[in-house]
């Protein structure tokens, strides 16, 4: 079936690739490693979506990134059968492929560990995280 798929479109399917690199985000964020709790705020450009006190020390600060959207979809061909079927020209219509349209979630978490006012660590995970950008912005 895929062979007629392609020689109707074609080309062959193949997955799209991200626009930018998480290696952009790695090398963004290992920028701010070391630095106080102040100025990684102002690097992450936003407050943090969540924190947690792991203890009277460390906490864990979250950044969360949804860059979901709806894929369209491709809608069914058509087509009326030569002969048709049964005697003469008369028959009907036959459908073939098509897709509904889908919620591609694409979702990134950036977490932080802060301890005793100074960045220690940083992990990040999520198919999305190639395409957010941080932009910082300067403390008041």
């Amino acid at each position: 079936m895929r062979p007629v798929i392609r020689a109707i479109f074609g080309f062959a399917f193949l997955p799209v690739a991200a626009c930018s690199s998480t290696e952009d985000l790695d090398s963004r964020l290992r920028e701010m490693a070391g630095t106080s709790e102040r100025d990684l705020l102002g690097g992450m450009g936003r407050i943090p979506d969540n924190s947690f006190q792991l203890t009277e020390d460390t906490r864990i600060l979250q950044w969360r990134w949804d860059t979901s959207y709806i894929s369209p979809g491709i809608a069914p061909i058509y087509y009326r059968p030569w002969g048709g079927w049964g005697w003469g020209w008369g028959g009907g219509w036959g459908g073939w492929g098509g897709m509904p349209p889908t919620l591609v979630r694409q979702g990134c978490i950036v977490e932080w560990t802060v301890t005793n006012g100074a960045t220690k660590a940083y992990r990040w995970q999520g198919s999305g995280c190639s395409s957010i950008s941080i932009v910082a912005t300067p403390p008041p």
